[in-house]
């Protein structure tokens, strides 16, 4: 499978005050369908998320030790020890089966 090629496209001019409304308005958007994740704010469901940071923190093992094993970028897991980004649930799965961590219903 061949490489695509990303082009920077640069403007030769400023944008006009209707394409700066049309990309607020995109930006808004997405924020209200995305809103990004605040440090120390945790959701009503955030059990899971909870457990899975403290065993990351009580596991005596480095993020980097455990980025390796699990094959996660340690920038993810550091982002989202600390809050400032959720993660996919393929990356908590990795993490929790490095971890040792099994979930059963009750």
């Amino acid at each position: 499978m061949a490489k695509r090629r990303i082009e920077r496209v640069m403007r030769s001019s400023r944008l006009t005050p209707e394409e700066v409304e049309k990309d607020s308005e995109i930006r808004r958007q997405v924020e209200r369908e995305f809103p990004p994740a605040r440090a120390g704010e945790r959701a009503v469901s955030g059990i899971l998320s909870q457990g899975l940071r403290s065993a990351i923190q009580n596991s005596g093992r480095s993020v980097y030790q455990i980025s390796k094993e699990a094959n996660v970028s340690q920038i993810v897991i550091s982002r989202f020890l600390s809050g400032e980004r959720d993660i996919r649930m393929e990356t908590a799965d990795r993490l929790a089966d490095v971890l040792g961590i099994k979930i059963m219903a009750e």
